[in-house]
């Protein structure tokens, strides 16, 4: 049995949760001296951010990478590789005379054999069931038969990500992060989308993250993704006015992602779970100049 939560601390960390983005951050770049938080868990556990377009991986390809009459296919690809580097030597390739798929999949071959980094660290990427193919080309695999189908519907995002989730290789968290690249860039057609504020694809951890708010406990977890769409909202509901004025309307997709990390918190104080990865404040400090200038 995990230990109780109270409803008080249940709304309380949930926001606090959600704060830490927010606030801390802000500190951070004002330059402020750590600690930003009192929560030994949220000062010490490296969480991800909880509003999506504030990640710095998504900044740069919002900037450098996607635009709205970009094909779904460079949308997917952006996601498969995720790591700005990469994407920026598709980028210069492209400059060069034109991107074909031939093109770029031997500037990331190039890449691996000079011994750098090809692909983010923040989430696996399958190799493929294939034996003997490397993961480069099974990326660039699934890249072409997105590319050789047709356009997923862009009525929904619903619509949208079950479209994308028929392709092999792309599964429910990575339809997720694509169609919230699509919604997310100005003029695309799923930018005013009917469900853009409502939809989500929720995982593992946000439906542990709505198991610890309902019911003190992860146990819970499988029994919520049935309901998950209308629970989160009661949940949403409960914790957006306990948010500052200034922080604006979370959606849907957020939100999960507040879940996933209240899971984490819940894990890491309740439970005594270990994180995978530690946060190093004075660390983070020493490197903001590089993220600033991954950005921008």
């Amino acid at each position: 049995m995990s230990p109780r939560v109270t409803l008080h601390t249940r709304y309380t960390h949930v926001t606090h949760r959600v704060l830490k983005h927010f606030v801390p951050q802000a500190l951070r770049y004002a330059g402020a001296a750590p600690p930003w938080t009192e929560d030994k868990v949220l000062a010490s556990v490296r969480f991800c951010n909880v509003r999506r377009e504030d990640d710095a991986v998504t900044r740069w390809i919002r900037v450098h990478w996607n635009s709205a009459n970009d094909p779904c296919w460079r949308f997917v690809l952006g996601r498969l590789i995720n790591w700005p580097d990469s994407l920026a030597e598709i980028v210069s390739v492209g400059r060069q005379g034109g991107m074909s798929m031939q093109q770029a999949r031997q500037a990331l071959k190039d890449r691996q054999l000079r011994g750098c980094k090809v692909f983010t660290s923040a989430y696996v990427i399958p190799a493929g069931s294939v034996a003997g193919v490397c993961k480069i080309d099974h990326v660039f695999d699934v890249i072409t038969a997105v590319a050789n189908g047709r356009e997923p519907p862009m009525s929904s995002l619903a619509d949208c990500a079950a479209s994308l989730q028929q392709q092999r290789g792309i599964g429910l968290f990575l339809s997720g992060q694509v169609v919230a690249d699509m919604k997310n860039t100005a003029s695309h057609p799923l930018a005013n989308a009917h469900d853009w504020f409502s939809w989500s694809s929720p995982g593992p951890g946000s439906c542990r993250g709505l198991s610890w708010y309902f019911t003190c406990s992860p146990d819970s977890a499988s029994s919520m993704r049935s309901s998950f769409y209308s629970m989160a909202a009661i949940a949403r509901s409960e914790v957006q006015p306990l948010l500052h004025p200034s922080v604006s309307d979370i959606c849907a997709q957020d939100f999960q992602n507040c879940l996933c990390e209240f899971s984490k918190w819940c894990k890491a104080t309740f439970l005594g779970g270990r994180a995978r990865n530690s946060f190093n404040a004075n660390g983070a400090r020493s490197c903001l100049g590089t993220k600033r200038a991954i950005e921008n």
